[in-house]
């Protein structure tokens, strides 16, 4: 039993997928718990192409933004700037969670969930979310908001400034949600039945036959040809999260 797993192992560890022109941070405390990373966007977009390409067969809104929670990037390295392997990104994303599209989350819910994301700041926690297709500014000097494990807001948080798509679409103008059409949520199944407290309280969502593993490797082969390059993924992120002050 044990020498046809280490066979497959190894296996992965020699087959590679890509060449990276960066180090790729995926460690906790500084990094993929506390801030943006380029590994976390790296992440975040590979769930967001996954739910763009799978969404018509799945018959689901393709979706226009991806939180990847902290907690799911586990391998706690930086990944030196060279081959990935596909065991790199078993690494990366270990467990049997699936991409999933929650296709309509108001607007209102949806502030609430980026709150989550830095509600335990400055503490290093899992929730702390990697993102695709989006920005967002929070101060953490302000009120967290606090859930209960419903996602039920207990308190509500205003640490959360602005919220804008990658279309230029404003969802929060300082601290306030503007008026306008619900949002399509790419995430992990874990994150979209309420783990760590993310508050989706119960909202329909999809899986969309990828885990989040998979989902990595195809978009780092497909869609990136194989390169991780310096102008899209630099090192230190590119200002999708930025803490005020």
């Amino acid at each position: 039993m044990v020498d046809p797993v280490n066979a497959f192992i190894a296996e992965l560890a020699e087959t590679v997928i890509a060449q990276s022109e960066v180090a790729l941070e995926g460690r906790r405390d500084p990094g993929v718990r506390t801030e943006e990373t380029n590994l976390g966007n790296l992440v975040a977009d590979a769930l967001l192409d996954a739910g763009e390409d799978n969404a018509a067969t799945f018959g689901v809104v393709p979706p226009d933004v991806a939180i990847q929670n902290g907690g799911g990037i586990r391998n706690n390295t930086l990944i030196p700037a060279g081959p990935l392997t596909e065991l790199d990104t078993f690494a990366i994303a270990p467990f049997p969670n699936f991409v999933s599209v929650v296709p309509d989350v108001p607007r209102a819910q949806f502030k609430e969930i980026v709150e989550n994301l830095v509600s335990r700041m400055p503490l290093a926690d899992g929730r702390f979310g990697q993102i695709g297709g989006f920005s967002f500014t929070y101060d953490a000097t302000r009120t967290a908001q606090v859930v209960d494990n419903a996602g039920t807001v207990l308190t509500p948080g205003d640490r959360v400034r602005s919220v804008v798509l990658d279309d230029g679409t404003v969802i929060v103008a300082d601290g306030a949600v503007v008026a306008g059409a619900n949002v399509a949520v790419a995430t992990n199944d874990f994150s979209a039945r309420g783990g760590d407290q993310y508050p989706f309280r119960g909202l329909p969502f999809t899986t969309v036959g990828v885990s989040y593993q998979q989902a990595l490797s195809d978009y780092i082969v497909e869609d990136l040809a194989g390169l991780v390059s310096a102008a899209d993924y630099p090192e230190g992120g590119e200002g999708r999260i930025v803490r005020l002050g």
